[in-house]
């Protein structure tokens, strides 16, 4: 470990501090900060930016490290790292002197959809990742390949479970075809898919740690994983392996989109010339294995080529597949941006109805995904229309609505409910049907405008009026759990927690009072002093300890500036206003006077009034490089506030 440490590259040394310090975990020395205590005397924690630090400092906090999970944590990570250092490595080699083999995994890990569906939560404990061996020309070289395919059943938290997998060699020959256990009650078996029943599962013993343990030795020297979708089997045998073949990325239909993959058995149709399986018949997760395996041959022994010509039978069967596909979409909605700490049992709370869930992993970016299942397409929109909050659009255009779920710890996480299909087209409206509904659209048009600055306006003082009772609690850690957040604020409120951005190392929280006073009391009451943010509004740092031991610090933050700093403000432009005004009358009564003293000739009077204004001049003057002090102070926040 000593060795790999000190040779490996600044970023992944960085990377895996920074994962140590998201996790709270301690070596000999305790954590980072403290560790620079103790080995740094002159600049200690002040330095504290591990990206700022030298790649000895970090080895040598790396090295007080003894646990057994504790080392089992960096060597996952320093596998990780190695293995994309040769993916880089690989898509730098000149394509002209790779093998047939190494074309397909250029294929692979070159395509679109690689990094978001061979991005794997791989840090964690059940994960196994591959160790590919010493000499990475000898692993890019060679052409050991192995194919695998997995079949899985949804559990009663609606999690996908491994119960069977199959593998072969580049020989055809099964190397691997064992039933497996789930650790979770099994709530639908998917037998017409998967072929596996209920009884098959009662003679099974082994875990997914037991596969893992029996596939470890065919996943050596730079073997080449094959398959159909094959991040799926990944996904559920818990492994990251670097060299794959995906024969779904591989071969395409000329003239498809991206999107559009072809199935496993059309391929074999198209390519080998035969059926994997008749249409309707249950799956075989050894035979699946050798028809991907199959066709990867095909490709490399034979040279078939990976863009497909489809028959008119291959798209007339494709296009069944995407109206079936389109059809169960209707009856479907999907759950996205599921923060990593909600537990799945709980999203049966954001819907209503009856229902079953089937819950995707998070990746690396700390989110879950689950598809919602009901018995027909009203019961999913009838769901949707229960879920409340306006209807708003996602990238796709498909419709979809924030749900705040409150969970069973009493706080409160939100989430996105969306429909996995367009919503049906209206009906045609006859002729005389729209022409009254153009009359009446021309006639409140400009009622319409008039309406919506009124109506802006009465938003805005009410959203204003709302964001004076409550606080924002942001850049909290990711390793702090949100029922621990309590203990920050002081008071009766409620707590809503903001999933983190995708790569972000924080996320946020908003904390929900009865009224602006109780809002205002809490945020006094957080010890420390209270400083102005980018956007001028007051906050505070706060630090606490978490159940676990370690501290951790976070910002609290109105969410309105405070009324006195508004009132200068307005002062300061009242201010101007009055001086111009009060000058020109000024002059307009000097004029008169001087007009009045010419006729009669009073220039004492004259003398007295241009004496008055030029006093009154330099006093304005005076008062006119505070108001552009002032005026330069507020082009300043505001300037913050925007950007």
């Amino acid at each position: 470990m000593e060795h790999k440490l000190a040779t490996a590259e600044k970023k992944l040394l960085v990377d895996l501090v920074k994962l140590v310090q998201k996790r709270g975990l301690e070596g000999e020395n305790g954590g980072w900060k403290e560790f620079l205590n103790v080995y740094d005397k002159k600049l200690g924690s002040s330095l504290s930016d591990p990206a700022r630090r030298s790649n000895d400092v970090l080895v040598a906090f790396l090295l007080t490290f003894k646990k057994k999970e504790d080392l089992q944590l960096i060597a996952r990570v320093m596998q990780c790292g190695a293995n994309r250092e040769l993916i880089e490595k690989f898509k730098q080699e000149t394509p002209d002197k790779e093998t047939p083999e190494q074309r397909l995994v250029r294929l692979t890990i070159t395509h679109d959809d690689y990094p978001g569906n061979y991005t794997f939560p791989s840090y964690a404990e059940d994960w196994y990742v591959t160790e590919l061996g010493k000499k990475k020309s000898k692993v890019i070289k060679s052409t050991r390949m192995l194919s695998i395919d997995c079949e899985m059943v949804t559990c009663e938290d609606g999690s996908q479970a491994l119960v069977r997998v199959g593998a072969v060699d580049r020989d055809l020959k099964v190397v691997l075809d064992k039933f497996v256990k789930p650790d979770k009650p099994v709530i639908d078996y998917k037998t017409d898919i998967t072929g596996v029943t209920a009884e098959d599962l009662e003679r099974a013993t082994l875990s997914v740690a037991d596969i893992q343990k029996k596939l470890r030795r065919f996943l050596s020297v730079g073997t080449i994983l094959v398959g159909h979708g094959l991040h799926n089997d990944l996904q559920v045998l818990r492994i990251d392996h670097a060299r794959v073949i995906d024969t779904s990325y591989v071969f395409e239909f000329v003239d498809a989109p991206k999107t559009q993959r072809p199935s496993l058995n059309n391929l074999c149709k198209s390519v080998l010339g035969q059926e994997v399986r008749m249409d309707g018949a249950a799956h075989n997760c050894v035979h699946d294995a050798a028809a991907a395996m199959k066709l990867v041959l095909a490709a490399v022994e034979k040279g078939a080529a990976t863009l497909i010509q489809p028959t008119e039978e291959m798209m007339v069967a494709e296009k069944r597949r995407q109206e079936a596909r389109q059809e169960a979409g209707k009856a479907q909605l999907f759950l996205h941006k599921i923060p990593h700490d909600v537990p799945s049992e709980e999203l049966h709370g954001v819907l209503s109805g009856n229902f079953t869930l089937v819950v995707k992993p998070p990746k690396t970016g700390g989110y879950s995904t689950a598809v919602v299942d009901f018995s027909s397409p009203e019961e999913a929109n009838e769901a949707f229309e229960n879920v409340e909050g306006d209807v708003a659009k996602d990238k796709s255009g498909l419709p979809q609505k924030k749900a705040v779920l409150k969970l069973s710890s009493g706080l409160a996480v939100s989430l996105f409910v969306r429909k996995m299909v367009q919503d049906d087209s209206p009906c045609e409206i006859s002729t005389s049907e729209r022409a009254r509904a153009e009359e009446n659209n021309v006639s409140s048009k400009r009622q319409k405008t008039e309406d919506e600055t009124e109506e802006t306006k009465e938003a805005t003082v009410n959203q204003r009026e709302a964001d004076k009772t409550k606080l924002l609690l942001h850049k909290i850690p990711l390793n702090v759990p949100s029922q621990e957040l309590k203990v920050v604020i002081t008071g009766q409120f409620t707590l809503e927690v903001m999933p983190p951005k995708r790569k972000g190392r924080y996320y946020n929280a908003v904390v929900t009072f009865n009224s602006p006073e109780e809002a205002n009391k809490a945020f006094e009451k957080v010890k420390g002093e209270a400083v102005k943010e980018k956007g001028g509004l007051a906050q505070k740092m706060v630090a606490f300890k978490l159940s676990s031991g370690s501290g951790a610090c976070l910002y609290v933050r109105k969410m309105v500036q405070d009324e006195s700093e508004e009132t200068k403000e307005a002062n300061a432009n009242h201010c101007e206003d009055d001086h111009l005004k009060e000058m020109e009358e000024l002059k307009e009564k000097l004029k008169a006077m001087e007009f009045a003293i010419s006729c009669e000739g009073h220039s004492k009077e004259i003398e007295e009034l241009k004496q008055k204004l030029n006093a009154k001049e330099h006093q304005i003057q005076a008062q006119d490089k505070i108001i552009a002090n002032l005026k330069m102070k507020l082009e300043k926040k505001q300037s913050k506030s925007r950007s």
